[in-house]
């Protein structure tokens, strides 16, 4: 019997000390609420009983979650450390070729750029020629221009004179046929001054005073017009403005001087109508 009483309470202390660790282990589990059957499981089996009717000690298994989840993080943390190294990796690759790329970059832009300082150079140059040929035609064009100027005013200046001088030809030629009239004015009074049959002595004197005036008259328009008297008698003998056609023997002090003008000589302006034709002393 008190076997039976020993066996029991030692059936009884077992099974309080199962229940125990079965509740310790169910509080260590309930202090992850979110995953209490990753944090940890605590399972208890049966008391078996056996045959002979003594109780045996239940065997109690326990299997804690929270190793495989430690595992599962450790996974997770080598997986995302990999992956960081991974991404490391990728990273500093990408950061290489963008080096390379910006190094490529650098140099297309060096190119481009001491390309760009050739071709100003190159537009300067151009520049400097043009401004330097600008200025060089416009030095020749102002030349060019004074010259033109000057030739202008010789060629105005020697048109004015060839038309002076035309003018002058046909006015000298337009005298020039008026002195035969001139001539037989003149000599008409001449006659008449040396005339002895007067029979009208009135009416013929004047006659002779309308002639003189008209004679003196037409000679005073064309000396306005630029008719010039070549003065002979008494002069030297000039053989550009005289014509000698009578020679007489005269003293040496009247030698080559003009003894008489037979026919009055005219210049207009510079020159010479016709000569004075005159008579001429020589000296024996």
């Amino acid at each position: 019997m008190s076997s039976k009483n020993q066996s029991e309470s030692t059936a009884t202390a077992q099974e309080e000390m199962g229940n125990s660790l079965s509740e310790n282990l169910v509080d260590a589990v309930s202090d992850e609420p979110e995953s209490s059957s990753a944090s940890g499981e605590a399972e208890t089996e049966s008391f078996e009983t056996s045959t002979d009717g003594e109780t045996t000690v239940p065997e109690i298994k326990v299997t804690d979650k929270r190793r495989f989840v430690s595992e599962e993080n450790d996974a997770s943390e080598e997986s995302v450390s990999e992956s960081g190294d991974d991404d490391e990796a990728e990273s500093s690759e990408a950061f290489e070729i963008d080096l390379d790329q910006m190094k490529l970059d650098s140099e297309a832009v060096d190119r481009e750029m001491q390309e760009l300082r050739t071709k100003l150079k190159e537009s300067e140059a151009r520049r400097d020629e043009a401004v330097k040929a600008s200025e060089d035609y416009a030095d020749r064009f102002r030349r060019a221009q004074m010259q033109l100027r000057l030739e202008t005013e010789e060629l105005r200046a020697r048109l004015q004179r060839t038309f002076e001088q035309k003018l002058e030809l046909a006015r000298g030629d337009v005298v020039a046929s008026l002195l035969d009239t001139l001539d037989n004015l003149q000599r008409a009074i001449a006659a008449a001054d040396t005339a002895t049959d007067q029979t009208d002595g009135a009416a013929f004197l004047a006659l002779r005073d309308g002639v003189r005036a008209t004679a003196e008259m037409f000679e005073a328009q064309l000396k306005k017009m630029g008719l010039q008297a070549v003065v002979s008698e008494g002069e030297t003998f000039n053989p550009e403005v005289h014509d000698a056609v009578e020679l007489a023997i005269v003293p040496p002090d009247q030698d080559n001087k003009v003894l008489t003008e037979l026919q009055r000589g005219y210049k207009f302006g510079d020159r010479l109508l016709r000569p004075a034709r005159v008579k001429v002393g020589r000296a024996e």
